[in-house]
């Protein structure tokens, strides 16, 4: 099961954002929601991840730039596997 969702980090531990929440065992539409939660605007202390069988696939960091370990550019073909 794909799941794609963003978590705020700060001291102490991290929360999943629930507004930003899916589940689907399509790689087509966890990439769809992927995509779109990429162009929200988040700051820094903010992770986009997608996940398979709760082992990290994709991750994006809002903020971050080319070059930098969660960067990952917009439009980029995301692991399936």
């Amino acid at each position: 099961m794909y799941r794609v969702y963003v978590i705020k980090q700060r001291a102490g531990g991290s929360e999943v954002l629930p507004a930003t929440r899916t589940q689907t065992p399509v790689f087509a539409a966890a990439a769809a929601a992927f995509g779109a939660l990429q162009e929200q605007e988040f700051d820094a202390a903010h992770l986009l991840l997608m996940t398979l069988d709760n082992r990290q696939l994709n991750a994006y960091r809002y903020g971050s730039r080319p070059g930098e370990r969660d960067y990952l550019a917009p439009g980029a073909i995301l692991r399936q596997r």
